[in-house]
């Protein structure tokens, strides 16, 4: 008989150089029940004993919940233990590393029958612990986050990370650990997207990671993908994100892809390129394309003998012509790509990537959209640096963790219609450029512009297919106030400081938090109708800084409630009848800054002072693409109100930047009936003798008192009395007389345009 030894589990880790690791934690387990964990160890002697003991991972068996907790055997899990005849699961400990726990479970079939496993979630799925799996009807994307007390959460996970099952468990209020399965071998099964078929005598084999983390539960998810990048590649070889040549893409917020015979491109009938108009009104709507690709090849191409680069060229007026084209979109803030079709076979003898890098060099390209591909290669990246430096590979599909080393950007791909609300690739690499690919033909694009918001990352307009539906004005509206944001943020949403779905007083209203060292963003995706109106997320309520949504462009003030300080925030309703539809959902974003710009009024004049950064925009309306703001340079500024606003009294916006971030936003909303200053009194030229018939009143200091006996009626914001520096002036001895009156009109020759009361008193 074997007898068990409990710590059988010494599964010691992947030899991974990261940063400085918690000791590894060793799952310990009954001595009768193989798979049953009863406390966690730690290498420093650590021990947490669990009140309830739990599975080392549940699983779907043909649909049905499976618990191998519950079987009992004398034998140790390394030689198979099996249950009711159908399946055996072996589990091998890997004593490769000395961080993660690591352990290899083998799910064989050993019946006659054909099997489906599917949800292998470590420690089992429980409603008092976040967990991550499939859930819901056959879809592309139907992988979803559960958390205690919330409604799931669908999300998007790299492409070869489907299947995979999460879970996290607090150990004692302070320790925590998360546990990861990923399928990584079969024998004879059959791989599918979310779920493994086993025919008789096959099987497949899931890895199980471990490891302990301290704080909020999104720490595990931040040490699953961001630390150990799903555990898919060992050391990550971050080469191409240091090259300061590529680092362009990651403020890129707006792409398109565009047929090379769209009339929007070259208009046929008048043989004139309309692709300056094209560009023109993208900056009315949202500032302006980032990437614009040039596709003239697909579906095309194969229907003659001509191959991918022969299609450029023989395009009106040549590869001269597509240099000009390229030139101008560099001058007017876009990146010129061109297509790359792997797949083309030549009619002739030329090497593929030669030609790419030959139309690189000929029309002056930034990047190359890699048809049908997930991911770059070295061999392409080479060949554009060999001509061009800053050269961009975007690939069709989005890059899995290993291969995010060789690609800067990708996409969320319009085969999956509605993207999830969650994108855990964003939080895997938060510098990398994701871009969600939207077909006007296929309908509004307000949910797909909501979520790419909320994750930080930008959108593609294909414009491929035929239709251009009325209504493209007013989305563009809401995509360019979005992509406004998301560009005056770049660098927070760049920090590997992401926190995705923090705590919200409404379920279905979703907050992710980026933080820099001076400030912290919240993005806010809702699916709540009614919308909401009061405190949502918890907040730091930090001296000198303060919160202003720069959604609505107002101020906001925590409230306390209990011991934690909250934020209450307006989020805009919308349309019940838009749920499940491409209209769904709103947004909202806030921002905390440190109290930077400080304001005063005095008379006629609003000083501004801005210690940090080096520009200042002043809004009457609203920031955006179709309003202009006066801009000063920081520090200290003086406006005369009435020259520059005459008599506005509407909301102002100032937002200071240091060069296109923005680092502090302040809004002024003038009182209900403010008094201002309209005009100046105006000194004649000063006299260094006093004329006849005036006398000289001497300089001097004065306390100026007054009184404001009648409430109702409006004064300027001055105080009851102050001390008054009054420079020598000269004044008549007497009143003007009627003599003299008369006199100055017959020198003069006055005459007032409204002579209604003139001379009246005469």
């Amino acid at each position: 008989m074997h007898r068990r030894i409990s710590h059988f589990l010494l599964l010691v880790l992947l030899n991974c150089s990261l940063l400085p690791a918690q000791p590894a934690i060793i799952p310990v387990f009954d001595d009768a029940f193989p798979f049953r964990i009863t406390e966690f160890r730690t290498s420093d002697n650590g021990k947490f004993i669990l009140k309830t003991p739990l599975p080392l991972f549940t699983c779907l068996l043909n649909g049905k919940n499976l618990d191998p907790s519950s079987l009992k055997s004398n034998l140790p899990p390394d030689l198979g233990i099996e249950y009711n005849q159908s399946l055996k699961f072996t589990l091998k400990n890997d004593s490769s590393g000395k961080v993660v726990y690591k352990a290899v479970l083998t799910i064989e079939n050993i019946s006659s029958d054909t099997l489906q496993i599917a949800n292998v979630v470590p420690f089992g799925t429980a409603a008092d612990r976040p967990y991550l799996t499939a859930a819901g009807p056959p879809a592309l994307a139907r992988a979803k986050i559960f958390r205690p007390g919330c409604g799931p959460v669908d999300v998007t996970l790299p492409d070869n990370a489907w299947e995979l099952g999460y879970s996290s468990l607090n150990l004692d209020g302070k320790t925590s650990v998360y546990g990861l399965a990923r399928r990584t071998s079969d024998e004879e099964a059959i791989l599918r997207r979310y779920s493994t078929i086993l025919p008789p005598g096959s099987s497949v084999e899931y890895t199980i990671f471990a490891e302990p983390f301290e704080g909020e539960w999104q720490n595990g998810l931040k040490k699953a993908f961001q630390e150990r990048y799903l555990f898919d590649v060992a050391q990550f070889d971050d080469a191409l994100y240091k090259r300061a040549d590529l680092q362009w893409v990651r403020s890129a917020y707006m792409a398109t892809v565009q047929f090379a015979w769209d009339q929007r491109f070259y208009d046929s009938r008048s043989r004139k390129y309309t692709f300056f108009g094209f560009l023109e009104e993208g900056k009315k709507y949202f500032g302006g394309y980032d990437i614009y690709a040039l596709w003239p090849t697909w579906p095309r191409l194969g229907l003659d003998q001509r191959n991918q680069w022969d299609l450029y060229a023989d395009l009106p007026f040549g590869l001269p012509k597509l240099r000009e084209l390229a030139n101008y979109a560099r001058q007017n803030g876009t990146r010129f790509f061109i297509s790359y079709n792997p797949w083309d076979k030549s009619t002739r003898d030329e090497n593929q990537l030669a030609g790419m890098s030959g139309l690189i060099k000929s029309i002056g390209a930034d990047g190359v959209v890699l048809d049908t591909r997930g991911s770059s290669s070295h061999e392409l990246q080479a060949a554009a640096d060999s001509v061009r430096d800053g050269v961009i590979m975007y690939s069709e599909g989005m890059a899995v963790p290993r291969d995010m080393q060789g690609i800067l950007a990708g996409r969320v791909h319009d085969a999956i219609y509605y993207q999830p609300p969650l994108n855990l690739n964003k939080l895997i690499r938060p510098d990398f450029a994701i871009f969600r690919v939207c077909q006007l033909s296929e309908g509004h694009i307000r949910r797909e512009t909501a979520i790419s918001f909320f994750n930080g990352y930008g959108t593609e307009i294909n414009t491929m297919a035929p239709g251009r539906p009325e209504w493209i004005g007013e989305e563009f509206l809401f995509l360019g106030k979005t992509t406004r944001i998301l560009r005056e943020n770049s660098r927070v949403l760049q920090e590997r400081n992401f926190t995705p779905l923090i705590i919200s007083l409404k379920d279905s209203i979703y907050i992710n938090k980026w933080e820099s060292e001076h400030k912290i963003l919240y993005t806010v995706f809702s699916l709540v109708p009614e919308g909401h109106s009061g405190a949502l997320f918890p907040v730091r309520n930090s001296d000198g800084y303060h919160f202003v949504s720069l959604w609505s462009h107002t101020e906001l003030t925590p409230v306390r409630i209990g011991d934690q300080f909250y934020l209450p925030v307006t989020v805009p309703p919308f349309p019940r009848g838009n749920l499940h539809t491409c209209l769904e959902g709103n947004v909202e974003c806030v921002a905390s800054f440190p109290q930077t710009i400080k304001l005063e009024w005095t008379g006629d004049s609003l000083y501004i002072r801005a210690d940090r950064g080096n520009r200042l925009l002043i809004w009457k309306d609203e920031p955006s693409y179709q309003n202009i703001p006066d801009e000063y340079p920081a520090g200290q500024i003086r406006i005369n109100f009435c020259e520059k606003f005459g008599h506005y009294q509407g909301k102002l916006i100032f937002e200071l930047f240091d060069n296109k971030e923005l680092i502090d936003e302040m809004v002024y909303e003038f009182p209900q009936g403010w008094i201002q200053k309209i005009n100046n009194s105006l000194s004649t030229e000063p006299l260094l003798e006093c004329p006849n018939d005036m006398v000289e009143i001497p300089e001097g200091r004065f306390l100026y008192k007054t009184w404001h006996d009648e409430s109702f009626i409006p004064y300027p914001t001055e105080p009851d009395s102050a001390w008054i520096e009054m420079k020598r002036f000269f004044m008549d001895r007497y009143p003007v007389t009627n003599k003299q009156f008369y006199q100055f009109i017959q020198e003069s020759g006055y005459r007032p345009a409204d002579t209604t009361g003139y001379l009246r008193h005469w």
